[in-house]
């Protein structure tokens, strides 16, 4: 979790507080369901987000939401999309050949095929994400990430199955300000981003922001180098038009490039006593950070964003339209066996690479009412497209000329169309129901040739190169609709103490494998979720409650055949998912803060057959399996003091998250499972009274834990393939602001 730049502050009632948060920390604690806030001079501030697409306080959203501003951000190191799992409870973060999946309560996708598609919908300004590379950009320059959890189905549409992230990125405002912010660390690492804002005239701002990040590789790969590195450039442009006091016009285009030797898997060879295998994941922090490849990786990516808002006030209400453009040019190339050859292994020299070149275009146009309270309406239209070209290569290189396994030369064209609204009325002045309803079809068609050796996991005949190769044109397409909904009521006990109630449903679009092994269905999702929100003791101690249900079915499973390396989706019948979340956040004194989250979750599959006989029983099932990255216990706890020394303040914050055992893969092995885990952030920042910089120190996973972002067993390559988070990084860092 994040914690504010200061927290000085004066109100009245403390004296109870001890007490308070004796109850707080006595009762079972279960996760977060809303934001960690800044403290202000009367207490805890709110924080004004758009996650129902309308401006509302966090404390006020009748949902499980988190929120992280723009200070936390940076303050805890959350540059990317997989550093977000470190200050958020309910997130979990999974990683796949240069790709980020995000698993909020359970729900995630691993399939990063040119069909997949994620189970968390994404999007920066309003704008989707379809690609899962596109996503693990660095972030610079925000005003602050929503994250939603449960399905958003009415709102958001397809692929927010399990949640919604949002991250906004600063807007041009009437005033001349900026920043700029400089990290050096281990790892020969140098960061540095920055942005200004200017006014051109009285209806023109302009603000241009810029990032560069840089480390060396986390992981020495003896003949392969340095692997597991950051190497990131980008910019931002933003025009801000305000022709009439009712017209707003946002224009912004940024471009983003990924380069360097990419993440890097580890092959941990499998050895077996009695038949069993007895090979387990990595712990050792040097093992995790050393080991031998064969291929140096190349990971050479620009992503290109263009994004057109117009917002137009016709009184009783506000008219928006939103239209998006993004490019991904990606290249990635690596050692997908992640061994080094050796004797006894001649053939563990398996390469794989991503040549791609996406479009997606979007547009959005709906209209919201202006009041507050009352009847509360908003309607909208939604259109996406993606248009994807790749070229994909699976390799074994025996010796100076590698020998082609499998070869996809596709063109892949995604299409959504979506109609919405939603309505809120206030019964009495704190009584107030909400119901919603949106129409989604989707489409996907696929078309190109594949070249694959009929034997490839005959590892001699691949290396000979006498194998047969079959060639096949693939022209396959398929098409979806569904109807999600959303009915609540929420009860306002008090200005600060909101009661909530709420039924969301969610849906994921279908799609088709490759090698003509047939198609899988949509996934989708009910969720019952009461919940609720509360400031105490003048505004000094917030708790946030939530207790959900989730009747899950049809989950699209990820399944890699560890003979042949292909990848097939699959259903799986039912999921039951079940937890609670709390937070508490308390200014114990005017100079002290205290930040708890914990979250309880429950995830199994309750029908998940793979293989039946010609008499229809169930050979192969994987019921009372826990569903992938759903540790039972997740805890996130911090605590900061403000000392008034040296003419300024010296602010010291700790920060633990705490994550039970979980699973990488549906087939619950020891081999594919992350143990207990703790990881632990330090800080300490000087800012002086008065002055625009300030200077912090860090250490980040100070244990140096080992956590795996994947983690699979393959008889291909005879190992576990694993890749790994970050280890103990540490630096200083300066920021200055005008």
């Amino acid at each position: 979790m994040g914690f504010p730049l200061s927290i000085k502050t004066g109100f009245a009632t403390h004296a109870t507080l001890g007490t308070a948060m004796a109850l707080v920390l006595s009762t079972p604690l279960f996760a977060q369901t809303a934001t960690t806030p800044i403290a202000g001079e009367e207490g805890l501030n709110d924080i004004v987000v758009t996650a129902q697409k309308r401006e509302s306080t966090a404390q006020k959203t009748a949902a499980a939401i988190a929120v992280y501003t723009s200070d936390q951000l940076k303050k805890s190191g959350v540059a990317d999309v997989a550093s977000l799992a470190t200050i958020s409870p309910s997130v979990n973060i999974g990683a796949s050949s240069g790709a980020s999946f995000i698993a909020i309560r359970g729900v995630a996708s691993r399939d990063f095929t040119e069909i997949g598609d994620p189970a968390i919908a994404v999007s920066i300004d309003d704008i989707y994400i379809q690609r899962p590379t596109g996503i693990n950009a660095g972030f610079y320059d925000l005003e602050r990430i929503e994250v939603l959890n449960g399905p958003q189905g009415t709102l958001y549409g397809r692929n927010a199955t399990g949640g919604a992230v949002n991250i906004l990125t600063k807007k041009p405002s009437d005033k001349f300000e900026g920043y700029i912010l400089g990290d050096i660390g281990n790892y020969k690492t140098i960061n540095v981003d920055g942005a200004v804002n200017v006014p051109l005239s009285d209806t023109v701002s302009a603000r241009a922001s810029f990032v560069s990040r840089y480390n060396k590789g986390y992981r020495d790969n003896g003949p392969a180098g340095r692997g597991d590195d950051t190497d990131v450039q980008g910019g931002r442009l933003q025009l801000l038009f305000k022709p009439t006091d009712r017209l707003k016009i946002l224009l912004s285009a940024d471009q983003m490039y990924l380069g360097g030797t990419g993440a890097v898997y580890d092959g941990v060879p499998l050895r077996s006593v009695g038949g069993v295998v007895t090979t387990r994941p990595k712990t050792s922090a040097h093992a995790a950070t050393h080991f031998d490849l064969n291929t140096v990786g190349k990971f050479d990516t620009t992503n290109t964003r263009l994004v057109g808002r117009l917002d137009y006030d016709l009184d009783v209400a506000t008219v928006t339209s939103i239209t998006g453009f993004m490019r991904q040019d990606l290249f990635y190339k690596w050692d997908n066996d992640g061994q080094a050859v050796v004797s006894v292994q001649p053939n563990r020299n398996f390469i794989f690479t991503r040549d791609e070149l996406s479009k997606d275009f979007s547009q959005e146009l709906r209209i919201a009412s202006n009041n507050k309270s009352g009847f509360l309406w908003q309607g909208g239209v939604f259109y996406f497209r993606e248009d994807l070209d790749l070229t994909n290569l699976f390799d074994v290189q025996p010796a100076a000329t590698p020998i082609n396994i499998r070869e996809y030369h596709y063109n892949v064209i995604t299409k959504s169309y979506a109609a919405f609204a939603q309505v809120g009325y206030d019964i009495v002045d704190a009584l107030r129901l909400s119901a919603g309803i949106r129409y989604t079809h989707d489409s996907k068609h696929r078309s190109g040739p594949s070249f694959v050796q009929a034997s490839p996991a005959t590892l001699p005949v691949a290396a000979g190169g006498t194998g047969v190769r079959i060639f096949s044109v693939d022209n396959t397409k398929d098409s979806w609709s569904k109807v999600t909904w959303h009915v609540g009521a929420d009860y306002t006990l008090s200005p600060r103490n909101l009661l909530y109630a709420k039924v969301d449903s969610g849906y994921k679009s279908g799609g088709f494998n490759n090698f003509g092994l047939g198609s899988y269905d949509p996934e989708t999702l009910i969720a019952y979720e009461v919940g609720s929100k509360n400031r105490f003791l003048d505004n000094a101690l917030q708790l946030n409650a939530s207790a959900f249900l989730y009747n899950y079915k049809d989950q699209q499973i990820s399944q890699l055949d560890g003979a042949t390396g292909n990848t097939l989706i699959v259903n799986a019948g039912k999921a039951e998912i079940y937890g609670a979340e709390v937070e508490a956040v308390a200014l114990a004194t005017p100079a002290d803060q205290v930040n708890v989250s914990v979250s309880y979750l429950h995830a199994r599959f309750k029908d998940f057959c793979t293989a039946r006989s010609a008499a229809g029983v169930c050979t192969s099932s994987f019921a009372g399996n826990t569903l992938i990255q759903s540790p039972t216990w997740s805890i996130n706890a911090g605590y900061q003091h403000v000392f008034s020394v040296f003419g300024g303040d010296l602010t010291a914050r700790v920060q633990t998250q705490y994550r039970s055992d979980q699973w990488m893969s549906f087939f619950n092995r020891a081999t594919e499972k992350q143990k207990a885990y703790t990881r632990t952030d330090l800080s300490l920042e000087y800012s002086p009274d008065g002055a625009a910089w300030s200077i912090q120190g860090y250490v980040r996973n100070l244990e140096n834990s080992v956590v795996l972002t994947e983690a699979a067993q393959s008889g291909l390559y005879n190992a576990i393939r694993s890749t790994y988070a970050p280890p103990r990084t540490y630096g200083v860092r300066l920021n200055y602001k005008w």
